[in-house]
């Protein structure tokens, strides 16, 4: 899992600058939470935005998929795991 990044302290920097530079930092935590998720099971309570990509496992099969969501929903495909892992 990837930890959200935050900006360091720059006081002595002008103000502008540390509006771009903290803008910076919150894209950057939005691409973190869009392809730092993980959830058992097809969770409908986590809906997603176009671009996000997410890791399911499904219990009932014991198999993992890797999702992108669409303009028309999650698009899936399977995954296996490599002997030794």
């Amino acid at each position: 899992m990837i930890n959200k990044k935050k900006a360091p302290n720059m006081r002595a920097l002008d103000p502008n600058l540390i509006r771009v530079i903290n803008t910076i930092y919150d894209d950057i935590n939005s691409i973190i939470d869009s392809v730092n998720t993980q959830v058992k099971e097809n969770r409908k309570e986590y809906l997603g935005k176009v671009g996000d990509i997410r890791v399911l496992k499904d219990s009932t099969s014991d198999t993992y998929k890797i999702q992108a969501r669409t303009e028309d929903g999650w698009a899936s495909a399977n995954l296996s795991l490599e002997e030794g892992s």
